[in-house]
């Protein structure tokens, strides 16, 4: 998986069929659906977050983590490639954006599944 498209596929996890709404008509979801989202839907959330801060902030041998990415880096740099150094580098900048995004992400889930699952 592309990482990124991280802060859409998160994002788009996190609707949970929320469309925009007025701000007269709150958005109600059945007692079922939110069984089946706390159950089904925010453990898979959970560990994709998870799975994708894990990824970027793996060793220099995890692919696409940011150590990976300073090694490359430093490499083309050794190399004499500063065009491709330059890339690597705005690439590290994503990945620390992407990072905020994900503990944002990881944030509101956190906060359904206390409001509406209960101890799970």
């Amino acid at each position: 998986m592309n990482i990124s498209r991280i802060g859409g596929l998160v994002a788009g996890m996190l609707l949970l069929g929320a469309g925009t709404a007025s701000a007269q008509e709150p958005i109600t979801i059945s007692p079922e659906k939110v069984q089946q989202i706390c159950s089904n839907r925010v453990p898979r959330v959970e560990a994709k977050v998870k799975a994708l801060t894990d990824k970027i902030n793996g060793g220099p041998e995890t692919l696409g983590s940011k150590k990976w990415i300073e090694q490359k880096a430093a490499d083309a740099r050794k190399a004499g490639n500063t065009a491709r150094a330059d890339v690597l580098d705005a690439r590290l900048k994503l990945r620390d954006a992407q990072l905020v995004k994900l503990a944002k992400a990881g944030e509101r889930v956190a906060k359904f599944k206390s409001e509406h699952c209960g101890s799970k």
